[in-house]
């Protein structure tokens, strides 16, 4: 009980007076049922203190007091307890339960009982629709607290649910520890003998585990390798300058990670073995936050494990518009230097050329990285707030001569108009370094139109699986009326190097003003006529992008999903919402765009790995077909995925799809989605 006094002359003293006198005891040592204050006297005090209840029935009553400096005293109003006593209660304690409308089997319930007798059992009850009994019913033993008010969390644990999603029923339940052990389930606000209440919830597939310590993923590359053969994801976390690990055998994030990732890293690709979709235990990481990339050994264990192995360090490329002015006192050169950013945003890797032998790829010399970089206001305009695309080999050599870069010149490649002019490239590496060279020189007279030059601020790059082909798509803020996407084959020829140096008068038939230099081009990319606009609507973003296997289906995710074959061509769309950006196909897609490719029109593939998994703002993940373009099924998870979507497939062969939450990281174990595509003919029809 508590007894509060307030008097501006001060309070002496303080206490309280119950009636009958037998009623109670004071356990406190020495019993105290007042405190007595000296000078300086407080002009407000609180009385605390405990009683033991003897009665077994009926009611006594309770009245405090103070007495101020003066020895006035004033007293309180009347209150009379009714004795409820273990031994007479018959009502039933109440109960109350909480949880969400959509969870996961290894989710909480949380159940909340008070009862005058105290808490002696707490749990709760699950049932499914039309199940003839409960699929769990859990309780604990608590009267050991002898508490009158309990909140108990519980783990539904229902991974014994044959099938997801699946409606459950849950009810919390209680007992109170009076002899006749009144038992209750919940009721509605927890009005004891009120309606009763049910909270019906929607069981769905995955579990979600939070990031370690929070942040912002950029990307995500699984490994069936990792851990063991069992597999790991590994997630940039831009904001943390970290690799986050997520381990599938155990459902968890390694604490650790990968502090060693480099500044706000966002893209991640794997390090290709062979272009038969084997990699290596290392994975490439772009740093936006510096002009390097980050090569990483993601083993678990052993010497150099889960650390960085070297730091690639990019070039510096100074994109040049070149012009000759004829006036009255003859010809001038006259070059503008556009200094570009260099910071790494999204990238893929690739094996080119395959001078392994067969399928494999030279460790030394095949392993490029292509990527994007992100944009920074301080670039000269028109390229202030765009993206360049570029390609590095990747080798932890700091010899000029083993070292090779390229900026995609040829996706802005166009005819010489009115709006177009000669550019010119130049690369450079500084210290230790020290290299420069033209990589481009105005002698091949390529021409682009430098206000469209530049890509948006986000644009995406992704390898396929078998790493001989990038896909990429131009995302964010766009210069241009429409988005525009590119497609690499690393089985194009690469002319670079000395055996491309040419030197010209510019222009042809005076030889005041010459120039000179490589002339790399790098026949694998899209050329410019092949680069689509094919987004019908203006002011579309691109929110992501996805490739197969074989880089035979291409996918944008805008204001639909557009299907996209090697060559760039639109083949049919999807209706996917907007909203929310995730999208991947299954591990196992290899079929080519527009090509039905399934035993039901005499090929050799499963139609049901013909599909997409395309994220909602709702929490589903909506599954087409890449062929027929209907949605074929649905995957209902518990938050809406809002970041990266990811499906990798483990050492058994088990596809698992990973995605971003508000609440951390889903993964859900992928089960065949049965494809009904094509429908059977009509009885007695063709």
């Amino acid at each position: 009980m508590q007894v509060v006094a307030v008097q501006n002359s001060g309070i002496r003293k303080i206490g309280f007076v119950t009636s009958p006198a037998g009623a109670v005891t004071n356990p406190t040592t020495p019993p105290f049922d007042s405190s007595s204050f000296t000078a300086p006297l407080v002009d407000s005090v609180t009385f605390t203190d405990t009683l033991t209840v003897l009665a077994t029935t009926g009611s006594f009553n309770v009245q405090g007091f103070a007495e101020d400096s003066a020895g006035r005293r004033g007293t309180s109003g009347t209150v009379t307890v009714t004795v409820l006593s273990a031994a007479n209660d018959v009502t039933p304690p109440s109960v109350t339960d909480s949880l969400g409308l959509r969870v996961e089997v290894s989710d909480s319930v949380l159940v909340h009982a008070t009862d005058p007798s105290a808490i002696s059992w707490i749990g709760f009850r699950v049932d499914t629709a039309g199940g003839p009994l409960p699929v769990r019913f859990d309780s604990v033993d608590v009267s050991a607290g002898n508490l009158t008010d309990v909140r108990k969390m519980f783990s539904l644990n229902l991974a014994a649910l044959p099938k997801l999603p699946q409606t459950i029923a849950v009810r919390g339940y209680a007992c109170d520890n009076a002899i006749a052990r009144n038992c209750a389930y919940s009721t509605v606000n927890g009005v004891v003998l009120g309606t009763p209440k049910v909270d019906t919830a929607t069981v769905v597939a995955g579990v979600t585990k939070p990031l370690p310590f929070g942040g912002q993923i950029g990307d995500a590359i699984f490994n069936k390798n990792g851990n063991g053969g069992t597999g790991e994801l590994y997630l940039t976390n831009v904001s943390l300058s970290r690799v986050e690990i997520f381990e599938v055998a155990n459902t968890s994030f390694v604490a650790a990670g990968i502090p060693t990732a480099g500044p706000q890293p966002v893209g991640i690709a794997m390090w290709p073995v062979d272009t038969l979709g084997n990699y290596d235990d290392t994975v490439v990481v772009a740093n936006s936050g510096g002009t390097e990339l980050s090569i990483i050994d993601v083993r678990s264990s052993g010497v150099g494990s889960r650390r960085l192995a070297w730091r690639q360090d990019l070039p510096n490329y100074l994109i040049e518009k070149y012009k000759v002015a004829i006036g009255p006192g003859g010809a001038t050169k006259q070059i503008t230097v556009y200094d570009v950013s260099d910071r790494p945003q999204y990238l893929g890797t690739v094996c080119r050329p395959n001078s392994g032998g067969g399928s494999l790829c030279n460790q030394t010399d095949s392993i490029f990285a292509i990527y994007s970089t992100t944009p920074t206001v301080s670039s000269t305009s028109p390229f202030n707030g765009k993206a360049t695309l570029r390609m590095e080999k990747l080798t932890p050599s700091v010899n000029p001569a083993n070292l090779f870069g390229h900026l995609f010149w040829e996706i802005g490649n166009v005819n010489a108009s009115d709006a177009s002019d000669t550019l010119r490239i130049e690369l450079r590496r500084g210290r230790p370094y020290n290299f420069s060279q033209v990589v481009l020189s105005a002698c091949l007279g390529v021409t682009v139109n430098f206000a469209t030059f530049g890509l948006g601020d986000s644009t995406f790059v992704r390898n396929s699986g078998n790493f001989a082909h990038a896909f990429i798509g131009e995302g964010g803020r766009i210069t241009t009326q429409f988005a525009r996407v590119m497609n690499y084959s690393a089985a194009g020829t690469l002319q670079q190097g000395a055996s491309t140096f040419l030197s010209c008068d510019t222009p042809t038939g005076q030889t005041v003003i010459t120039d000179a230099g490589n002339n790399d081009v790098d026949f694998g990319m899209s050329p410019s006529v092949d680069v689509s606009d094919f987004i019908s609507n203006t002011g579309i973003h691109v929110l992501s992008i996805a490739t197969n296997f074989n880089g035979a289906t291409n996918l944008v995710r805008a204001d639909s999903i557009y299907v996209l074959d090697e060559g760039l061509r639109l083949k049919g769309t999807s209706p996917a919402p907007t909203g929310a950006p995730g999208m991947d196909m299954n591990y196992n897609h290899d079929f080519a765009a527009g090509n039905p490719g399934s035993t039901a029109f005499g090929g050799t593939r499963d139609s049901t790995n013909r599909v997409v998994f395309a994220a909602r703002p709702d929490g589903n993940i909506d599954v087409f077909d890449t062929f027929f373009y209907g949605i074929i099924g649905s995957v209902p998870v518990r938050d809406p995925i809002i970041g990266p979507l990811r499906v990798g497939k483990d050492a058994l062969g088990n596809q698992l799809l990973f995605g971003i939450t508000a609440r951390g990281l889903v993964m859900v174990r992928l089960t065949p989605i049965p494809n009904p595509n094509p429908a059977p003919p009509p009885p007695g029809g063709p």
